[in-house]
């Protein structure tokens, strides 16, 4: 993998060229709102950079070591992210699920009603890109 497009203590966003996919790598929680939004603005800026280098480019969140987020950052996701990503044309969106309930529930929330990005979810990394590929194929 290349150097990271961003990070921080919450978040790796980088490409993986071979997929193609915008791979965001969460560890635990935001330190508030806009620390959130933050990350998923960098998500979609390199997304909006990388689209014309990669026609059929994805999204892969992996959140096996993520913590809960608040309501309004799952409202944010709901109504801003996805729709963005829809929006640039990715279709799919594989997410890399925590063993914790709770963050899979507020995972769950965020995505179950996407019309326009197809979601699915896994327990393992390698699955969820080796589906990307599939799909991108």
């Amino acid at each position: 993998m290349p150097s990271p497009y961003y990070q921080d203590e919450y978040a790796i966003i980088e490409l993986d060229a071979s997929v193609p996919c915008i791979q965001v790598t969460l560890n635990g929680i935001p330190r508030f709102s806009e620390h959130y939004q933050l990350v998923q603005i960098k998500r979609l800026e390199l997304m909006r950079r990388e689209r014309t280098n990669f026609p059929k480019l994805q999204m892969l969140t992996d959140s096996r070591t993520a913590g809960p987020v608040l309501d309004e950052d799952v409202r944010y996701f709901k109504d801003y992210v996805l729709p963005a990503m829809a929006e640039a044309g990715i279709h799919y969106l594989a997410i890399v699920m925590p063993s914790n309930k709770f963050t899979q529930l507020t995972i769950r929330e965020m995505t179950e009603d996407s019309e326009k990005v197809y979601v699915r979810y896994f327990d393992v990394l390698e699955e969820a890109k080796q589906w990307l590929k599939e799909m991108s194929a």
